[in-house]
């Protein structure tokens, strides 16, 4: 008795599976094509609904907290969609109209303001400078050298050209220069070249 009821039990599961894989032939799927139909409706939705994932901490998809509990969205999303490429032009102009200011006045903190950090410093003995306070450190003589300031204030600024890595300033190509571009949604400093 109990191998028939085995049995039997074996044939309804063979057959409950197998009538699975014909409903979706009907529509002409293959078996297992509709699993994340076939999830969203044990799931309670409705099939073809976009499934609801759960959000951790209250915050939405894709977005995590910086330090000061400041929401950011990672990677990839960060400033929107928006990279270099997308720029207005005109905002550019004006970043660096501020970048050669700062480096014409030779105003360290100005310059600060205008960097994101951790930043490339080409100084010797340097590389890249982790915090603001560690950049104000620097030597404002070898930050604004007689080259960096000359190059920096004959920069062609109306026409930088976008690049993955942002847009340079530099008088002529192996001069000092400084890069700069959208990070996060806003115009950073991200390299000092020397």
């Amino acid at each position: 008795m109990k191998k028939t009821l085995i049995l039997l039990a074996m044939i309804l599961t063979v057959a409950g599976l197998s009538s699975c894989g014909k409903a979706g032939e009907e529509k002409g799927e293959t078996p297992g094509e509709n699993v994340e139909a076939e999830k969203n409706t044990q799931d309670g939705q409705e099939s073809g609904e976009e499934p609801q994932l759960p959000e951790a901490d209250g915050k939405a998809e894709g977005t995590s907290e910086a330090e000061g509990g400041e929401e950011t969205k990672e990677s990839g999303e960060a400033d929107g969609g928006l990279d270099n490429f997308d720029a207005d032009m005109e905002k550019v102009a004006a970043y660096a109209g501020a970048i050669r200011e700062a480096v014409a006045d030779r105003d360290l903190e100005k310059l600060a303001d205008l960097t994101g950090f951790p930043v490339y410093v080409g100084l010797e003995g340097v590389d890249i400078v982790e915090t603001r306070e560690d950049f104000l450190a620097l030597d404002p003589e070898a930050v604004f050298s007689e080259e960096m300031v000359s190059s920096i204030v004959k920069a062609d600024i109306s026409g930088l050209e976008p690049s993955m890595a942002g847009f340079t300033m530099t008088g002529d190509i192996g001069e000092p220069a400084i890069t700069f571009g959208l990070v996060n949604g806003e115009f950073q400093i991200t390299g000092i070249n020397y």
